[in-house]
């Protein structure tokens, strides 16, 4: 997982426990060769804080396409419209 989203965990954690339980989140990660540890990583937490998933990850190893992009468009469209109600 990267920095930047290991920080914001730190940061969120405690004091959203309570408050944003069964929120939905979606994700996707990319990596050169492998992601696992990033998916992993990222399902403990978002268990942890009791958060539903609205889709299935994005997952991305090395140079990203075009179905990629289209993928990660679609997962922010699922969100969005389940945000919306």
């Amino acid at each position: 997982m990267s920095g930047a989203l290991k920080h914001f965990f730190d940061q969120i954690y405690y004091p959203c426990l309570d408050d944003t339980r069964g929120r939905p989140f979606g994700y996707w990660v990319h990596g050169g060769n492998d992601v696992t540890g990033a998916v992993r990583a990222i399902e403990a937490v978002t268990t942890g804080l009791g958060w539903r998933r609205a889709a299935e990850p994005v997952t991305v190893t090395g140079a990203p396409g075009r179905a990629d992009t289209e993928a990660c468009w679609e997962l922010g469209a699922v969100l969005a419209a389940g945000l919306a109600g």
